[in-house]
């Protein structure tokens, strides 16, 4: 399965090189964001307890992984024990390997079973794919468009393009290096519908609540300090569709409003201060599904819903992206109450 999805992002800007990967915010006491720098495009965080760390997600490529664990030691010389997968995308689990390699054979990986089934039948695949396919033929386009001083639609170069390009192709180059030694790295521990660590400092909860970004997503629920990571159920725009389940994500959603907290480290974006980004995306998202079931149920086909169904007053709540978002949204709502994504 290719993951289509990785390449814009990586085309967003280069790699980081050996510079700092994240903004590290610490969000309570024992408790941190790594917020992606660009480039990084995703987030982890590290809850350090008395006797060792629990790390949440670990990045597109090992070398952030490392870069983060590099970051872990500075804050604290206790080993990482834990390290949760919220789901199996690339973006948040090809880091995987380098906390075994830091820290030994001890550390335990956790997850919904549904994302280690994932990872087996999508994730591993998507690697080769990305090695012999998706990554190559990305940096054979811009090499083409540098030679020929001309990007995909004809347009001339322009110095900033340019340049653009050049970072672009070199950030890929480092990508497919790192391709090369990628080992996917299972979870070693899956639960159904939660686990609850059960540290001296606090507890650490996670849930999962049915079928939403992917078919396996959990959120780490810190109930003493108030604070919730959530993977990519919760962005800072309309979260990626392309394996979702739109109608079932808004009881996930809302499941996730019911708990007790005031500080989200969501899987993109900065951390957000309480539950306004979440009511934002529960209210379009029962708009959308909404709007869909009423084109389907009038016998509407796909395209002719994508233009009649008009959801632009949530536009300011999403960003510039929103357009785009909304009718990726729309398609995989159709598919789904269409009966076309198999569970």
């Amino acid at each position: 399965m290719p993951v289509i999805f990785v390449l814009p992002l990586l085309l967003l800007s280069a790699q980081t090189g050996s510079a700092q990967s994240f903004d590290i915010i610490r969000v309570a006491d024992g408790v941190y964001a790594a917020i992606g720098k660009p480039g990084v495009f995703s987030n982890g965080a590290f809850i350090v307890n008395k006797d060792e760390v629990v790390v949440v997600d670990t990045h597109l490529r090992p070398s952030w992984a490392r870069d983060l664990i590099a970051e872990i030691r500075k804050v604290t010389d206790k080993p990482v024990r834990y390290v949760v997968d919220t789901h199996w995308h690339p973006d948040h689990i090809q880091g995987n390997q380098a906390y075994v390699s830091a820290f030994g054979p001890m550390v335990e990986y956790l997850a919904q079973h549904n994302t280690r089934d994932d990872i087996l039948g999508k994730a591993i695949p998507s690697v080769q794919e990305q090695l012999t396919k998706d990554v190559p033929e990305a940096i054979q386009r811009l090499e083409k468009a540098l030679a020929e001083g001309k990007d995909s639609r004809g347009n001339p170069l322009t110095a900033e393009t340019r340049a653009q390009s050049e970072s672009q192709l070199a950030s890929l180059k480092s990508y497919l290096e790192e391709l090369k030694q990628i080992q996917i790295t299972l979870p070693t521990l899956t639960f159904d519908r939660s686990l609850i660590l059960h540290k001296p400092d606090r507890a650490i909860h996670i849930y999962y609540f049915g079928k939403g970004h992917t078919r396996g997503d959990v959120v780490v629920y810190l109930p003493k300090e108030k604070i919730i990571a959530t993977g990519d159920l919760l962005t800072n725009g309309i979260p990626f569709m392309r394996d979702a389940y739109p109608s079932q994500w808004i009881s996930v959603l809302e499941s996730m409003h019911k708990l007790d907290w005031s500080q989200a480290i969501p899987g993109h974006g900065g951390v957000q201060q309480g539950k306004g980004q979440l009511e934002k995306l529960i209210a379009y998202m029962k708009d959308m599904v909404a709007a869909v079931k009423d084109a389907i149920a009038k016998g509407m086909t796909l395209d002719d819903a994508k233009k009649s169904i008009d959801l632009s007053k949530h536009a300011g709540d999403f960003g510039p992206n929103f357009p785009q978002s909304n009718v990726a949204a729309i398609e995989r709502t159709w598919a789904e109450l269409s009966g076309k994504i198999p569970d």
